[in-house]
């Protein structure tokens, strides 16, 4: 009798779905799909983390990216994610993109490094290999000279970081001090930028403190209330306001006298704007800076006091410095200088 082609063919397709099913089913029992899912990736699903490169204390940016987080991953890792990255016999970072140590000169090579920072404060003393990065966290590594500047704790170029998370998450209540004429804008970082921490709001003089060594309380007679008191050492300070007024607080005028110890790299002399980045051998006046937001500790440690200052020369200027801040002009640099227009001054 003969076969019907129709019905031959319905049974070779049944076999075949058959046959595939089979190889399916025992497929479960394969190497490559076998297994827990939690065991076949260490991804923490969602959460990333930003990587910035960039040379010369944030004067030039090579790279931003955001990149998932792995369970464990530390600063060095996060790095490898975006970079080629050669370690040096000792254990530290040589080359990062075939970039490392200082530029040649007349006298030899320059003393640099790779430092890395995150959410803002420089990681000084912290291995990379062994600093775990967060959800959320920023790492910015930077290619710099250490023989002007050792240290460099705070920047300003990853703003609102880090008076929202501090140093390694320890956050401190956050103070906003403000000078006379300065308070519409105080209480518009307030209520824009720091609404979610409910930040105590203050005016320099007689509003929630006295001056004093560290502007800590000493009295509360009125004589001492009248001065301005811009730093509070058991807290996160953001100060705006014009810098003869601000000067008067202790650890201000300190930061600002001595910024090679306190990594200070652009500040006020009188009535003009200087800077000396890590990678200037002398100081360069800023003629047409009017505005300027500098950051620092008030012990020069990482984990110290914070102080986040936005001034000027001019009132006009720290309107300027204030509206840089907030657009994200400054992001990447350890200072900020504008002119009175708010245009940062690279």
């Amino acid at each position: 009798m003969g076969t019907n082609p129709t019905r031959a063919c319905a049974r070779a397709l049944a076999c075949a779905i058959v046959v595939v099913a089979g190889l399916l089913l025992a497929g479960c029992d394969m190497p490559l799909l076998h297994g827990d899912p939690t065991e076949n990736t260490t991804r923490v699903l969602g959460r990333r983390a930003w990587v910035v490169l960039t040379t010369d204390g944030g004067r030039r940016l090579v790279t931003r990216r955001s990149v998932p987080l792995e369970r464990g991953d530390t600063a060095l890792d996060v790095l490898a994610k975006v970079a080629d990255v050669r370690m040096a016999p000792d254990g530290t970072i040589a080359q990062v993109n075939g970039e490392g140590g200082g530029a040649l000169r007349t006298f030899g090579p320059e003393q640099a490094a790779w430092y890395f920072r995150v959410d803002g404060i420089e990681s000084t003393g912290v291995r990379p290999d062994r600093f775990r990065v967060q959800p959320g966290q920023s790492v910015w590594w930077d290619l710099r000279r250490y023989d002007i500047y050792q240290r460099l704790p705070v920047s300003v170029g990853a703003f609102p970081e880090p008076l929202i998370s501090g140093w390694r998450g320890d956050a401190r209540k956050l103070r906003i001090a403000y000078g006379r004429d300065f308070e519409k804008d105080a209480k518009f970082f307030r209520d824009s930028v720091f609404d979610r921490l409910d930040p105590d709001l203050v005016p320099l003089k007689g509003g929630g403190g006295v001056a004093g060594i560290g502007g800590e309380d000493r009295g509360n007679d009125k004589a001492s209330t009248d001065l301005p008191v811009a730093v509070r050492r058991n807290r996160a300070n953001f100060v705006i306001g014009r810098w003869e007024e601000l000067r008067l607080d202790p650890n201000l005028i300190d930061i600002n006298l001595d910024s090679r110890f306190y990594g200070l790299t652009t500040y006020i002399t009188g009535t003009t704007i200087v800077r000396q980045d890590p990678d200037m051998e002398f100081t360069q006046d800023l003629r047409d800076a009017e505005g300027l937001v500098w950051a620092a500790t008030t012990d020069s440690e990482p984990d110290g006091t914070l102080v986040f200052v936005v001034t000027g020369i001019t009132d006009e200027g720290v309107r300027a410095a204030a509206r840089a801040l907030r657009s994200g002009a400054c992001q990447f640099y350890l200072a900020c200088a504008v002119d009175r227009d708010g245009r940062v001054i690279t």
